[in-house]
This record gives C-alpha cells, structure tokens and sequence, in this order.
C-alpha cells in the first residue's frame, strides 16, 4: 500500500481537493449541486488524493442509507476520471473517512458530558465503526461480460448491476473515445467501419478494456466490461483474463427482437447524447456479422430479454442466478442449485441506518 500511495503522488493524483466532502456540505441550489465550506484553515488538510476527496462523499452516501447512490457515484466519478487505478486504494480510503466520521461523533458526544448520554450520536459512532470494518475486509473480484448488439440493452442493465452490486462498469464506447481524446457525447463523424471505428481501433479499444477491467477485478471489484463482444475471438481474451486471475466469469446475454433494437438505436441516434453511436446502419451489420454463443460459452452464460421497448427488470431468480455465480463460480453455483439452496439471491434494496 505504501508504494501504492507513492505512485498515486508521483502520478499527480494529491492535489488541492474539498478536503471536506460529505452530503453535510453540499447543497441543491436552483437546480444545480452546490459544494461549500471546504477546509481552509490547513493546506495539508485539503490537499490529498483525489480518490480519498471521492471516497468521502461515498461512505456518506453508504452510511445514510444508499449504498445504490455511492456505487452511482464512484462508477461514475471513474469513468469520467478514466482514474480506474484509484480503486485500489478506494478501500482504503473508505475506511479512513469512516473512521474520522466515527471520531467526530465521539468528540461531539463527549462536548456534551458523561451525564447527557445521546443515542443518536452513538448511533453514528456505531454505523461508521460498522461501515469501516465491511469496507476493510478483503473482497475477491469477478468479471462480467455484457454481449449483445446495439440497442439489447447491454449499457442499461450495466448500470443496475453497478448498482446494485457495487460493481464497476468499463465501457467500450467511452474508452474508445478517451484513447482518441473526446469526450464521452462527442460526435466523431466517423463512417461506419472506419476512422474511430475502425479495425484497428476496434482491436485497441478492447485492449485497453482488457486492461482496465483486469485491474478493476484485482482491486477485488465486480467488473463490467461493456461492449457488444459479438466475436467469439473477443470473447475468449476475456474468459482467458478472468482464468488467469482466478475470479469468476459471467456472460450477461443481452437480447430483444429486432423491431425493438432497431427503434431504441433510431431514437438513441436521433437524441445523440449518448456515447454510442452506432445508427441502423450499425445495427444491421452487427446482425450480419455476429457469432453466435459457442455450446462452452452458453454453459457461462445468463439471458436477458430486454422484452419491451422500454426493457424490463430482472427478476429474483435472475438476480440468484447472477450473485450465486459471481460468488461462487460456475461450478460451486451448480452444486448450490442441485442442494436446492431456497436463497434469492436478490441484492438488499437500501437501509437507512437510524
């Protein structure tokens, strides 16, 4: 961890931050997020990691009640950051934060003197010394792997895994761009089949989510790798990657008729927000020129229908299937399910702590 920090210093990544970001102070304002009352009375205490300024606002938002919000959060903090190499001192700086948080409320409860005990502060001391230890225990990584064409739904179900999972989503169609430079929404312009989406750089984008992701699951996170993977070539370097860090493999499936994939990509294109941007044009090539789940990789395998033009939610036994496998492996998960193991699986919806 030591040499860990160094780098992270070397590399430019301690900088003047808030030095003081939790929800406390930050407020909604017309609108607009606004964050006040940063640490001025001590540089050094402002100047940090930039990993340690975002793990203060997630162990605020874990610690009231909304762990789905902090795993929003940091997911999204990292892809527009590309800092994905801050998740492995993330941990670390969760437990700090929740530490210091846990120190506060004590020094509060003793400002008010042995004869007034406050069960709301001890509450606090509690959660946060609580929050700490989770965050401290080591945690095994696994990999996902989202394969479908465009409009399957693969980017939107991505984002309730992350939430719901606490997972970390690499996006092909962010990397992609980063690698050249743009932004995220940038329009490239590019014709279909070359410039941005060229071979080459096709092959460069999945290297470089390759590489992300492998850190990202030995950091001891559930990585994502977004992209449509509709190679078998593609898919068996990140089976590979997985095998070799010993982590469980999961391919997510996604799918939807084609009147449906061909209105989501035709209105997606239209909005032309979205770091996609794959048109019909698109569409119907990845149709032509997909390979098919190979008899070894659908044994990996977990189908999502999107269903509807609006997509549809998984349900329990989608979500025991999925968390029994990233826990266990494949094999382990099929001897749970022949021992008739009656758990749901279904990650815990969000809890308040008093």
């Amino acid at each position: 961890m030591r040499s860990t920090l160094a780098a992270r210093r070397r590399d430019g990544f301690v900088r003047e931050c808030h030095g003081d970001l939790h929800a406390g102070n930050i407020a909604l304002l017309d609108g607009r997020l606004t964050i006040f009352d940063a640490l001025e009375f001590d540089a050094e205490l402002r100047w940090i990691d930039t990993m340690s300024e975002a793990a203060f606002v997630t162990m605020d938002l874990a610690d009231r009640g909304r762990p789905d919000f902090a795993h929003r959060f940091v997911n999204a903090y990292v892809e527009a950051t590309g800092d994905h190499g801050g998740l492995a001192v993330l941990r670390f700086y969760l437990v700090y934060r929740a530490m210091i948080r846990a120190k506060v409320a004590c020094l509060r409860a003793a400002q008010l003197g042995e004869n007034v005990p406050d069960k709301r502060l001890l509450a606090q001391f509690r959660g946060y010394v609580d929050l700490a230890r989770r965050h401290a225990s080591p945690s095994a990584g696994a990999m996902v792997l989202m394969h479908g064409v465009a409009g399957s739904g693969k980017s939107t179900l991505a984002q309730i895994l992350v939430e719901r999972l606490g997972a970390i989503r690499v996006r092909s169609d962010v990397e992609r761009k980063r690698m050249r430079g743009l932004a995220p929404a940038a329009r490239s312009g590019s014709a279909l089949g070359a410039a941005l989406y060229g071979d080459d750089v096709t092959e460069n984008t999945y290297a470089r989510v390759a590489d992300l992701v492998k850190g990202v699951a030995a950091a001891g996170y559930v990585a994502i790798a977004d992209a449509t993977f509709l190679r078998q070539a593609q898919r068996k370097q990140f089976r590979a990657l997985a095998a070799g860090l010993g982590v469980p493999f999961v391919i997510v499936d996604c799918s939807a008729s084609e009147a449906v994939l061909r209105a989501r990509v035709a209105a997606r294109a239209q909005r032309g927000t979205d770091a996609s941007e794959a048109d019909v044009r698109v569409l119907e090539q990845q149709l032509r020129l997909r390979e098919a789940l190979a008899a070894d990789e659908r044994q990996l395998a977990i189908a999502y229908d999107a269903g509807s033009a609006t997509g549809a939610a998984p349900d329990v036994a989608w979500w025991r299937e999925l968390t029994g496998r990233l826990a266990t492996g494949e094999d382990a998960h099929r001897e749970s399910a022949a021992s008739g193991d009656a758990g749901t699986g279904m990650p815990d919806e969000p809890q308040r702590r008093p």
